[in-house]
């Protein structure tokens, strides 16, 4: 759904527009985002996922708000998890029993900057389910 992004993308286009009459200083830049592991993840049914974006910054010193979130459109498995401390840069995620081999959980790291305008940056995990042993 295009309402997801709208926002993000208007600051993006607004922010786009300041760098061509501002100086750097003067104008906003996104945050870094920097997943510490793998955005490629194969986990089983069960497993506590760890999901760190610590490293993430911002290249004018802006403080950051994170948001994990489950991207359902994107993912096969049809289920909802439960993403502790979603607010947080350091979260997890534990793999429901009912997910099956093959399927695909995607959770998205949002980071937004405090700055004018507000600049959004993702990343995207793919927790892929594999065959239980």
């Amino acid at each position: 759904p295009m309402w997801r992004w709208t926002e993000a993308m208007q600051n993006d286009f607004a922010a786009r527009a300041d760098w061509g009459v501002k100086s750097y200083d003067e104008a906003n830049h996104p945050p870094e985002v920097e997943v510490s592991h793998a955005l490629d993840l194969k986990v089983r049914p069960g497993q506590v996922v760890k999901l760190d974006a610590r490293g993430t910054t911002d290249p004018d010193g802006d403080r950051l708000r994170s948001r994990w979130w489950q991207y359902p459109e994107a993912g096969t498995y049809e289920g909802a998890i439960s993403i502790e401390q979603a607010d947080k840069p350091q979260t997890s995620f534990t793999v429901p029993d009912d997910a099956g081999a093959g399927q695909t959980i995607h959770v998205i790291i949002e980071v937004t900057d405090d700055g004018a305008p507000p600049l959004t940056r993702y990343r995207r995990v793919v927790a892929a389910v594999a065959p239980v042993q």
